[in-house]
């Protein structure tokens, strides 16, 4: 059973509890941000019925209350972070600094790394770069090539410009 309607005559009748339970499954599926489509085929039913769920209040009020729960969570997560940057700081002096027992020279050389680089002070990154003179034709071969690679993975919407 699926908790779509069980046809019994000419009445209707729905299982309940399974519906309640898909819609809250499409909520939570909401909020972590899947799409209609993705969470229709993990949920298996239409993305209709999960744009019903999400624009329904019902559908409203419980993902205000999952939005809730998880705001609620990040910030318990970033007080408990905030208590214990202080000793986070002394271990990674004393890692730095040689204090820490069995902290060979990788070890302090990569924290070290890792901090300046939060500082602003990173490795220097390669960047390769290329120059290319590209005619109007070339860009309508490449505009083709790109919709004909996306439809073959997707839908498109091809909207001309007038």
């Amino acid at each position: 059973m699926d908790g779509r309607r069980i046809a019994t005559g000419t009445r209707r009748q729905y299982n309940i509890k399974e519906l309640w339970d898909k819609h809250r499954e499409i909520a939570r599926q909401l909020v972590l941000g899947g799409t209609n489509v993705t969470i229709a085929n993990a949920v298996g039913c239409t993305p209709q019925t999960v744009s019903n769920v999400r624009n329904s209040p019902l559908g409203q009020a419980e993902l205000q209350r999952l939005h809730s729960g998880r705001d609620e969570e990040t910030v318990n997560i970033a007080h408990r972070i905030e208590e214990f940057v202080p000793q986070a700081l002394s271990v990674l002096e004393d890692i730095i600094t040689g204090k820490m027992p069995g902290a060979g020279v990788a070890l302090r050389a990569k924290v070290s790394s890792a901090h300046l680089a939060r500082a602003g002070y990173g490795e220097v990154q390669k960047i390769h770069s290329m120059h290319a003179h590209v005619t109007s034709d070339d860009i309508v071969r490449i505009k083709e090539r790109a919709l004909g690679a996306v439809r073959e993975t997707s839908t498109v919407i091809d909207v001309q410009a007038s």
